[in-house]
């Protein structure tokens, strides 16, 4: 079977699919009056093809580890934002460039986007250290240096999970072809019909949005579960 290009990692798709299907299923009145393939059997489907993506790719020995790092990662961004807020009690923020900037990039938890940072922020730090509450300043900078190298650490060891894991074969891929091109569908039909009717319902189906909501749902993920149904 022919692999399609998803726009998430392997263990984002059951994620992603989560979201769409609420959304779905809140709306389902509004998909069947229009097109009336888009029925309680759909949605039960829908539902199975969830259950089967997270069983498949989620739940094995990888897909925890993975889930595991996801969470390490989001509590230690989460960690880098509140020192960032202390930054602002004992450092001269004024004087450190962009530093309003680095606050918004943190706060979108996106690791790729926060990790370049941290470096040039550093260095301003240590150019900036205040002279009452040096020892406060020094240990907020030596905490700040110790989360970004557990940060970089947790990125080779996600990227090699993600990369290497065992799966890779024909079953999970048709798994998730399936799931996909019922996403998609869901999605477009979904933006058609509220594209101009209900813009804040649109965005819901817009692939961006439900990329941000992935990206964020490992900030607030229980250890103990990936997403239920």
């Amino acid at each position: 079977m022919e692999t399609m290009d998803f726009p998430f990692n392997f263990d984002e798709m059951p994620i992603a699919a989560k979201f769409i299907f609420d959304s779905f299923s809140r709306d389902i009145e509004d998909f069947s009056k229009i097109y009336p393939v888009f029925d309680d059997a759909f949605r039960s489907r829908f539902k199975e093809q969830i259950k089967n993506a997270k069983d498949t790719v989620c739940c094995g020995t990888e897909g925890v580890n993975i889930k595991n790092i996801r969470i390490g990662i989001a509590g230690r961004i989460e960690s880098l934002n509140t020192l960032l807020l202390e930054v602002q009690d004992y450092f001269p923020v004024a004087r450190i460039k962009e530093f309003d900037f680095i606050l918004e990039v943190v706060e979108r938890k996106n690791l790729s986007s926060v990790l370049p940072m941290v470096p040039n922020l550093l260095e301003e730090l240590e150019l900036n250290i205040p002279q009452q509450n040096e020892d406060i300043a020094k240990s907020i900078i030596d905490g700040i240096h110790s989360i970004y190298q557990v940060l970089k650490l947790d990125r080779i060891e996600l990227h090699r999970s993600l990369n290497s894991r065992g799966m890779m074969n024909e079953e999970v891929f048709r798994c998730l072809n399936h799931l996909w091109a019922t996403l998609q569908d869901v999605m477009e039909i979904g933006q058609s019909l509220y594209r101009k009717t209900d813009p804040p319902k649109c965005v819901e189906y817009e692939l961006n949005y439900i990329k941000m909501k992935v990206k964020t749902f490992w900030m607030y993920s229980l250890s103990d579960a990936v997403v239920d149904v």
